[in-house]
């Protein structure tokens, strides 16, 4: 199965009803607070109220920009050891050769995908480009949002918390 097929799958394995855990590609964990039908252009479209963990903050998706956006389900506990595997063996991709805003402009793009493996090669060529030299601010920060975003999808798939995560993490970087 190809990077593109699982993009796929993850898009399309959300269930949107209340009180689902999905994931909004860049802001992280959210949970599916309110499922409605709103009127518009004469037919009726659902509305998702999504409302993020870490920010509190609520967004409304429309049920047609659910996949284009990228939301979709947390991964599931069978998905742990490819993610981890994901993390131990991407140590650096040819973007790492790309000068900073090439690699910005590719890692912001595969974040919007909403795929938790394109996070982890991210993580991973970051974390390969910091063993050979210091990162620029942008790239440390980039860094530090990725890693975030894998700690709490890592965190809520394990159910544990965040701080034993952040130390799953640490321990792929150094097998």
């Amino acid at each position: 199965m190809g990077l593109g097929e699982n993009i796929q799958l993850q898009k399309t394995a959300v269930n949107l009803k209340c009180g689902a855990k999905v994931v909004y590609p860049a802001h992280g964990i959210g949970i599916v607070e309110k499922v409605e039908k709103v009127r518009a252009n004469g037919g009726h479209t659902a509305f998702y109220t999504i409302r993020l963990d870490e920010s509190n903050m609520t967004i409304q998706v429309p049920d047609k920009s659910v996949s284009r956006i990228g939301i979709r389900a947390v991964i599931g506990k069978k998905e742990i050891p490819k993610l981890m595997r994901t993390l131990k063996k991407s140590r650096g991709r040819q973007d790492s050769i790309l000068n900073w805003h090439k690699r910005q402009k590719s890692y912001l793009e595969r974040i919007k995908s909403g795929s938790v493996f394109e996070l982890a090669e991210i993580l991973s060529e970051l974390n390969y480009i910091m063993s050979k030299k210091e990162l620029s601010f942008g790239e440390q920060r980039m860094f530090e949002n990725v890693r975030e975003l894998l700690v709490l999808e890592l965190a809520e798939a394990k159910g544990i918390e965040r701080k034993k995560a952040d130390i799953l993490l640490d321990k792929a970087f150094s097998a």
